[in-house]
């Protein structure tokens, strides 16, 4: 409870009995620009549109109290990247199948930092399209706004995040589809191997906070460079030098250099 108590002041004397998880929409603001994304079980997941790394700050929702928190952009091995932040955030849990055109989906971002747009949406369900794509809404959607679905117990799960618009020509006119990264590309993000065991230390926020954060890896030593068994040292090299020099140059105990 103490590392989220800041952000959640607001909430626990606001007079609710029950924390609301059905906000897991973020605004992560990078380097580059601005970011939409989602608070997942697997962390704060975004595109990397704007920017792949460095430094950002997260603004998601615990409640109905916004937060904002700086972090950093993290690579993930996958298209997804990840916003690393101190205090924790919605966890919403992802979907363990892929979805089906009979599931209710819904879209939804964060637009200013403080609340959320959402929007339902289907699966698409058209002679040739398959796969991650979502029938146009009629609404704009957003790159990065967070693709959720009704699990059986009513919650919302995590299905992806959109990535893009595409427009189709038909015989009966234009179709439009928005694609999103989804339950696949979440396989992608598992597989890829990240170390067991990290050594952690404690970081002490100004706001009087403890957390763990891992500790980040010792630099390696520069590579020296190769030197073959049996080859002569720089020093030597100098020597042997100089000795050419003085047998040419005629010097004591040395033979004069033959004339042309």
């Amino acid at each position: 409870m103490l590392a989220i108590l800041p952000g959640c002041s607001a909430w626990f004397f606001s007079g609710e009995h029950w924390i609301d998880r059905s906000r897991p929409a973020v605004l992560v603001e990078t380097t580059g620009g601005i970011e939409y994304g989602a608070a997942t079980e697997f962390g704060v997941l975004t595109l990397g549109r704007s920017a792949e790394s460095g430094p950002c700050r997260v603004h998601y929702l615990l409640g109905p109290t916004p937060i904002v928190e700086n972090g950093e952009l993290l690579a993930t091995g996958s298209i997804f990247k990840r916003a690393e932040i101190d205090l924790k955030t919605q966890l919403v849990r992802a979907l363990d199948r892929s979805p089906k055109p009979t599931d209710e989906l819904r879209v939804m971002w964060m637009p200013d930092g403080h609340g959320v747009q959402s929007h339902g949406v289907q699966l698409a369900d058209a002679a040739g399209v398959r796969g991650d794509v979502l029938t146009d809404p009629g609404t704009p959607l957003p790159a990065g706004a967070t693709v959720l679905c009704r699990g059986e117990d009513e919650s919302w799960l995590f299905v992806g995040l959109v990535a893009g618009r595409y427009t189709e020509e038909r015989p009966d006119g234009e179709r439009s589809y928005y694609v999103f990264a989804g339950v696949d590309r979440l396989r992608e993000l598992l597989a890829t191997p990240v170390p067991h065991t990290v050594d952690m230390r404690p970081k002490y926020r100004t706001d009087d906070i403890s957390v763990l954060k891992p500790v980040p890896p010792k630099p390696l030593p520069p590579e020296e460079p190769d030197v073959p068994v049996g080859a002569p040292s720089a020093a030597g090299l100098q020597n042997f030098l100089r000795l050419l020099q003085q047998g040419g140059q005629g010097g004591p105990g040395q033979p004069q250099a033959p004339q042309q």
